[in-house]
């Protein structure tokens, strides 16, 4: 093991001492946290390096108040094999925080999370495994009387465009939402945002260095009977200081229902972003997420700037054993050019102790070029069956198939399939083995195998070893998307949650 691998386990051996002394219960003074820890050493011929990926998580509470730390440590023994993607220090401090809370009045200073909304205004969150980062570095408060409920924030994100160029993002912002009555909630927000283009060395001498805006956004959401309404309109004004005329000016509307009429649920939502992107911001999708691998990598990327669409989708149980559930989701822009559609099902049955599930989806996403909608788009045709079943009191065995037709623009076809099981082997221990294929001439090969077993030990410590060979692609969260690379070699994971 290289001396990078060395750092991972000393450094979580010592965490795991120290998270082993705990204050006593009648106390108010406790920690808690999480540490993840992944090593992986790629054993192809032309990379064969290793990297080593530490996070440590700590909160610290002291009465009211709590003291908050995320360390990161990723280290390469070749920058050549980067799999995460990023240019970061071997270690730091990710994120650090202080916060208080007393009644109904809280307040942080440092790294935090908001979302206002559905997302049309502002969120910034966290996403680990996307490696997704736009939390805001500032002061947050929040203030509940019983009949209103007011946050301010104001706060800094940056963007990295290089390792040595990146946006700063200054954002300041407020939100009141409060009951009117006994089945609607009214809410309202405003936002002013500054983007400045920065390097290492200062801000960047150009007309389009800084750009501002301002949003200013209204909810409502109101539950009628087995009825229940969302609705969200933003609109947002804002103009490069240095450029004569260059103005932007766009909205956006999100809108959502659900009805449950017992025997059946119905939900369904609706969009229209205009001249709406921003770092910031991350409204909904109207996309289905879905469970199986395949279909998700299919998955649709909203464009803020020019997109309307809608999500329709229904769910119900037919007697005591069948579960169905299907819908669409359409997207075009503003000239009805059409970007995306997709049609999904899913079912599942169950036969005594054992589970039988069903999918499938068909979806096409549209090609656009300098003058708009090209007429061409890659199109997915995806199918999984899926089936639980158990061996023993302490013995399940999982066993999933997914295969999928794609034709590209280009005129290519191919397909891929996927076949994985999985044995639970007692409630501590797991074993996996996954197999994916496809007939693409594209990738470098056409089987990728890889074999992993997860054990928990004692003291909430999750072990997780694996070695193969494991395809990359894209995997997608509520819109964010990360392309991950293809690995050859052995992978250990550690999570332990004190």
């Amino acid at each position: 093991m290289s001396r990078y691998g060395r750092t991972l386990v000393v450094l979580s051996v010592a965490l795991l001492a120290v998270s082993s002394v705990s204050a006593p219960a009648e106390t108010d003074v406790y920690a808690s946290g999480v540490i993840r820890g992944k090593y992986l050493y790629n054993t192809d011929d032309d990379i064969e390096s290793s990297a080593a990926d530490t996070r440590v998580e700590l909160d610290l509470y002291v009465g009211s108040f709590t003291l908050g730390a995320v360390y990161r440590g990723y280290q390469l023994t070749d920058s050549s094999y980067n799999p995460a993607g990023i240019d970061v220090p071997e270690a730091y401090l990710k994120h650090r925080y202080a916060a208080w809370q007393e009644d109904d009045l809280s307040a942080r200073a440092g790294h935090f999370a908001a979302t206002f909304g559905h997302g049309l205004t502002l969120r910034s969150y966290e996403e680990v495994d996307l490696e997704h980062d736009t939390l805001l570095d500032g002061f947050y408060a929040e203030y509940s009387s019983g009949l209103i409920d007011i946050t301010a924030l104001a706060g800094v994100a940056e963007e990295y465009d290089s390792a040595t160029r990146f946006y700063s993002h200054v954002v300041r912002g407020a939100r009141a939402s409060m009951p009117v009555g006994e089945f609607l909630e009214i809410a309202g927000s405003v936002v002013e945002r500054a983007r400045t283009w920065e390097e290492e060395a200062g801000q960047v001498e150009s007309e389009f260095a800084r750009f501002e805006d301002g949003v200013v956004g209204g909810e409502a959401s109101a539950w009628i009977g087995p009825l229940t309404l969302a609705a969200e309109y933003v609109d947002r004004g804002g103009e490069y200081p240095d450029v004569e005329g260059d103005a932007l000016n766009g909205h956006a509307t999100y809108g959502a229902a659900t009805v449950d009429l017992g025997w059946a649920t119905l939900f369904g939502e609706v969009k229209d972003y205009d001249d709406f992107a921003h770092y910031v911001v991350s409204p909904p999708t109207c996309v289905r997420d879905h469970l199986f691998t395949l279909m998700n990598r299919a998955t649709y990327q909203p464009d803020l700037n020019d997109e309307r669409g809608f999500l329709v989708e229904g769910s119900a149980p037919i007697g005591e054993d069948l579960y169905v559930t299907g819908g669409a989701s359409e997207a075009r822009n503003h000239d009805s050019d059409l970007r995306h559609w997709e049609m999904f099902g899913h079912a599942t049955y169950s036969l005594g102790d054992a589970t039988v599930g069903l999918a499938g989806s068909m979806s096409r996403e549209y090609l656009f070029g300098a003058g708009g909608a090209t007429g061409k788009f890659t199109e997915h045709m995806i199918g999984a069956a899926e089936t639980e079943f158990a061996v023993s009191d302490e013995h399940v065995v999982e066993l999933t198939v997914e295969a999928q037709a794609v034709e590209e623009p280009s005129g290519l076809s191919y397909e891929d399939y996927i076949v994985a099981a999985a044995w639970y082997a007692g409630v501590d221990l797991t074993f996996t083995l996954a197999v994916e294929g496809t007939s693409s001439d594209t990738e470098d090969r056409t089987r990728w195998t890889m074999l992993s077993a997860k054990k928990m030990l004692p003291g909430e410590l999750e072990v997780e070893l694996g070695a193969g060979t494991e395809r990359g692609g894209k995997k997608c969260t509520g819109g964010t998307c990360y392309f991950e690379p293809e690995f050859e070699g052995v992978r250990l994971r550690l999570t332990k949650f004190f």
